[in-house]
């Protein structure tokens, strides 16, 4: 037992992990203070308004390179955006394209949860203290990989 103790020692350090476990205490930082806005959003979604608030209309899969989220889990967040009425949904002149976009009731919303999203901000900036903008070199680095 203990030879295994030894051999995935080095595990322990691994970036990945690293990385994946500060973005959720991360995310559960911008969760809490988003809730306090009465929208019932999220991290993910918030980061799909935005993204369709810069852009005219974009497909699914654009959205999705954009964002490099599986389309799996952007499709489940656009569904739930499109029930709640935030964003809008259609087809292309084909019929086979889908294309989405922000609406009215969305950008309201991204009016709404601004002021709790920058104490977010704030509070994750104030954690990171004089890293943060190396980090941010760093995320920009990584993210365009």
């Amino acid at each position: 037992m203990n030879s295994h103790r030894e051999k995935y020692s080095e595990l322990t350090n691994c970036l990945c992990t690293s990385v994946r476990r500060s973005a959720r205490n991360i995310s559960q930082i911008y969760s809490e203070h988003l809730q306090q806005s009465g929208e019932k959003i999220n991290p993910n979604q918030v980061s799909i308004l935005v993204v369709l608030s810069q852009i005219e209309k974009k497909t699914i899969s654009e959205l999705s390179n954009i964002l490099k989220m599986e389309r799996t889990t952007l499709t489940r967040n656009l569904k739930v955006l499109d029930k709640l009425g935030w964003i809008k949904t259609y087809c292309g002149t084909d019929g086979r394209m889908k294309f989405t976009k922000l609406s009215k009731r969305g950008n309201q919303v991204l009016n709404k949860i601004l002021p709790y999203w920058k104490k977010a901000q704030s509070k994750t900036k104030k954690i990171l203290g004089e890293d943060l903008k190396l980090f941010q070199e760093n995320l920009t680095k990584i993210s365009n990989l």
